[in-house]
C-alpha cells in the first residue's frame, strides 16, 4: 500500500495557532500523519480544487444559525469530508442542531488530548468505510435514510452530491444563476435544442427535480444539478465505478429524492403552522407560549455556560385611553408601531414577546443588571419623544413603565421571572409611570 493512504489530509478554518499547534501534537502522540491546509474562513473554501480530503476542521466561537449555515457549505463543497466543529463552549442544543446539518464530531477548545486521540481513529475508521466499495442501493441508503432531518432543499442537493461523487468524478462544472430569464444564455452556451430548453424549462420549475441529464458521450455524463434554490450547476462527469450509468441513475435513486422533497415540504408546512401558534396574530411578535418556552431553553443553558440573561416587562401607560378616545383599529396600529421600535432599538440576539393586552416582555441573553437598566431606559426615553400618528393626522404621546429582572440573581424558573419582572413595572407605575424600576431603584 502506498503510504500516502494513510496520512489524513486535512482543511483547518479559522483555527488560531496555538490550537493547531495542539492538533499536530495530539497526532504526533497519536503516531498518525496529516497533511494540513489552513484557511481563514469558509468563503475560501470555494478557491479550492481539491474536494477529496478527509476531515474539515472548524471553528466557531458559539453556535447559531450562520454555524449551521457553514456546515451545510463545507458539506456541500466537500462531500466527503467528515467536519469536526471546534469550539469553545459546549452547547448540547447547538451541537445537535450541527449533527442535523452534517457534523461528523465536535472538539472543545483547548483540545483535550484524550478526546483528539478519539476523533483521530474515529476520523480514520471512517475513511476506511468511506474508501469501501459502496454499491447505489447502500449509498442511497445511508445518506437519504433520514430525510425528516433535512431542512432544505440544498440540503438533500448536498445528500445527492455527496452521492453522485461516490460512483462519478466531475471533469467540468459551470455554476449558472437559476432564474428563467437566463434559459436562453443557458441554452446558447450548452447549444441546446429547443425540446431540450423546453425541458429544462420545466425541470427548473418542478420542486420535486434536482438532476436533469443531457447525454451521454464515451463514457461522459453531461447533465444539471440543482444547487439549492438560487444555483445550477452544469457539469460533465465520468463514471469511476464498476456499475453501469443506469444502476448509479436508476428510477431508485429518482424516487427517494421525489419522496425525501415531499416530506421536506410537509415538514415546511408543519413549521409554519407552529410558527403561527407561537406568534400573536396583531404585532407579529411571539406570544406567552414561545415566552416559556424560550424561557425553559436559557435557564436550561445556564446550567451549562454559566451565563445569566434579563428581563424587561413593559406595559405602555394609560394605553386604555388610546382606545376608549380613538377606537381598537388605532390600538391596533399603536401597539404594532410600538413592537416595531422595540424590535429596532434591541439588538439581533434579543428577543420580544406581546405578553398580553398592552404587555410587553423582552428577555436580553448573556446581559447583566447594569447593562439591562441602561438599556431600559434608552427604550423608555426614546418612545417618549415619538409623536405616534392615530386619527386624521393627530398625534400621540406614550410613556412606558419597564421592570427588570435577572436570572439566576432574582428567579430560578420561568415562572418566577416573570413574576418578579411584572411586580417590578407595578412599582414603576406607583412611582409616577414612564420609568424603570430594580428592586428598591427608580430610574427615569
Amino acid at each position: 500500500m502506498n503510504k500516502s493512504h494513510g496520512i489524513l489530509d486535512i482543511i483547518a478554518i479559522g483555527l488560531d495557532s496555538g490550537t493547531i499547534e495542539d492538533l499536530k501534537r495530539s497526532l504526533l502522540e497519536n503516531k498518525s500523519e496529516a497533511r494540513f491546509s489552513f484557511l481563514n474562513d469558509v468563503e475560501e473554501l470555494t478557491l479550492l480544487k481539491r474536494r477529496n480530503v478527509h476531515a474539515v476542521l472548524f471553528f466557531s466561537n458559539r453556535f447559531s444559525k450562520k454555524t449551521s449555515d457553514e456546515i451545510r457549505k463545507i458539506h456541500f463543497l466537500m462531500p466527503m469530508a467528515s467536519i469536526v466543529l471546534m469550539t469553545p463552549s459546549s452547547d448540547p442544543a447547538g451541537i445537535v442542531k450541527g449533527f442535523r446539518a452534517g457534523l461528523f464530531d465536535f472538539l472543545t477548545t483547548p483540545v483535550d488530548p484524550e478526546e483528539m486521540r478519539t476523533i483521530i481513529y474515529r476520523l480514520k475508521i471512517h475513511r476506511a468505510i468511506q474508501t469501501s466499495n459502496w454499491n447505489p442501493e447502500r449509498a442511497l441508503l445511508h445518506l437519504f435514510s433520514r430525510p425528516e432531518s433535512f431542512i432544505s432543499s440544498f440540503d438533500v442537493a448536498r445528500a445527492l452530491n455527496q452521492y453522485l461523487q461516490l460512483f462519478l468524478t466531475f471533469k467540468k462544472e459551470i455554476i449558472f444563476n437559476l432564474k428563467l430569464e437566463n434559459l436562453n444564455s443557458l441554452k446558447k452556451k450548452l447549444k441546446l435544442s429547443d425540446h431540450q430548453a423546453k425541458r429544462i424549462k420545466r425541470f427548473l420549475n418542478d420542486d420535486t427535480g434536482l438532476i436533469f441529464g443531457l447525454r451521454f458521450m464515451k463514457n461522459n455524463f453531461f447533465f444539471l444539478l440543482k444547487r439549492g434554490k438560487e444555483k445550477v450547476s452544469y457539469i460533465v462527469a465520468t463514471n469511476h465505478s464498476d456499475f453501469i450509468l443506469k444502476d448509479i441513475l436508476s428510477p431508485y435513486l429518482s424516487n427517494i429524492l421525489k419522496t425525501t422533497l415531499i416530506i421536506l415540504e410537509e415538514s415546511k408546512k408543519r413549521e409554519a403552522i407552529r410558527v403561527l401558534s407561537l406568534t400573536d396574530e396583531v404585532t407579529g411578535l411571539y406570544n406567552q407560549r414561545k415566552l416559556v418556552e424560550d424561557l425553559n431553553h436559557y435557564i436550561g443553558r445556564y446550567r451549562y455556560e454559566q451565563m445569566g440573561f434579563s428581563l424587561l416587562f413593559i406595559d405602555i401607560d394609560f394605553f386604555k385611553n388610546v382606545n376608549d378616545q380613538y377606537g381598537h383599529v388605532y390600538g391596533g396600529q399603536l401597539l404594532r408601531d410600538i413592537s416595531s421600535m422595540l424590535k429596532n432599538l434591541l439588538r439581533s440576539t434579543d428577543l420580544v414577546y406581546r405578553y398580553g393586552g398592552d404587555e410587553f416582555i423582552v428577555i436580553l441573553p448573556r446581559t447583566n443588571v447594569e447593562e439591562t437598566k441602561k438599556i431600559a431606559l434608552r427604550i423608555c426615553e426614546f418612545i417618549k419623544e415619538i409623536d405616534f400618528s392615530v386619527d386624521n393626522n393627530k398625534f400621540y404621546r406614550l410613556s412606558l413603565s419597564i421592570g427588570v429582572a435577572h436570572f439566576p440573581t432574582d428567579a430560578t424558573n420561568a415562572k418566577s421571572i416573570i413574576d418578579f419582572a411584572d411586580k417590578m413595572m407595578y412599582q414603576s407605575k406607583k412611582s409616577g409611570r414612564g420609568k424603570v424600576f430594580y428592586i428598591t431603584e427608580v430610574m427615569s
